[in-house]
């Protein structure tokens, strides 16, 4: 039996030919893009230059539609047994959801959150799907960066607030099915910390309007939405909660009311973290479909390379 890839390889030979009237070897399509992963020195890997592969002869929607090459399936998500658990892609986040919305992920620093949404939208690109990253830190490495630009993805920088405002509000682009902010707490905060009373009450209203905003793209143009943010202060708090053995403050997203408008709130708890290594698990802070603190997934960078697990 064809092993997977050999099948993808396949029903792209099957549809070169219906587009094109050309019969291609599928060996000749793989050649074809592993000299486009190692052209791409470490940026590209094989699904992704195989995506690029198929956007570039407009093969790609489709490539989409033949769901079956002699009765074999592609496969869209891979699954298999691990030590830790079932082995998952990142679209574990959006499985809540019914229907295209928003989902936001907050945690304390170094708790991956930008990681998970950089591998999320990485992954949508490569699938073929047209996907927006707002970046407003500038933490990600060039290299991350660049692997997203050369997937296909739209990376924007925008790091001033009332810029980012300006721009979810009144400029953002129709079409998109994934959509990234990473983050709407840091450049708040920051507007937040130099502004006057009547100031800071309007950098929350802000946040609500860019998470409203977003809501109403969600729902317009059938996307989905991962936005990051930072918690609250954890000064004069002193209700705890307890999970995986520790304790923790009950801290909220930063932004006031803002969450009202987000339909999946998950938080990034930190259970182990050395020189190398970070474990996370992603947890339910507020859902409609888990209860408070269920596990969505645990995640686990390791240097560049990255584990989900249901």
């Amino acid at each position: 039996m064809a092993t997977d890839v050999e099948v993808n390889y396949l029903r792209a030979a099957v549809i070169h030919k219906k587009v094109y009237g050309a019969e291609i070897n599928p060996n000749e399509i793989r050649k074809q893009v592993m000299d486009r992963v190692k052209a791409s020195k470490g940026l590209l890997d094989e699904k992704g230059a195989f995506v690029m592969w198929l956007k570039e002869l407009k093969l790609l929607d489709d490539y989409k539609k033949v769901r079956t090459v002699n009765g074999q399936n592609g496969v869209t998500m891979e699954k298999k047994e691990v030590k830790n658990g079932i082995k998952v892609d990142f679209s574990i986040l959006e499985a809540n959801l019914e229907d295209p919305d928003i989902i936001e992920l907050f945690g304390d620093t170094g708790s991956l959150k930008t990681f998970i949404a950089f591998n999320w939208a990485l992954e949508k690109a490569k699938a073929g799907n047209k996907v927006m990253y707002i970046d407003t830190e500038r933490n990600m490495t060039k290299k991350q960066r660049e692997l997203l630009k050369s997937s296909g993805c739209d990376y924007r920088c925008i790091i001033n607030f009332d810029k980012l405002v300006e721009f979810i509000t009144e400029k953002l682009p129709e079409g998109y099915n994934y959509l990234v902010l990473d983050s709407v707490g840091l450049p708040a905060l920051g507007k937040f910390a130099v502004a006057n009373m009547r100031g800071k009450g309007n950098v929350l209203l802000n946040v609500q309007a860019i998470l409203y905003a977003l809501k109403d793209y969600c729902v317009e143009n059938d996307c989905y939405a991962l936005v990051t943010n930072q918690p609250t202060s954890e000064m004069n708090k002193t209700e705890y909660f307890q999970y995986g053995g520790k304790k923790f403050i009950v801290t909220d997203p930063f932004g006031d009311k803002g969450s009202f408008f987000v339909k999946e709130i998950y938080r990034t708890i930190i259970m182990e973290q050395k020189p190398n290594k970070t474990v996370v698990d992603v947890i339910a802070w507020r859902s409609r479909v888990v209860g408070k603190l269920s596990r969505i997934c645990r995640v686990v960078r390791e240097g560049d390379e990255i584990s989900i697990t249901k």
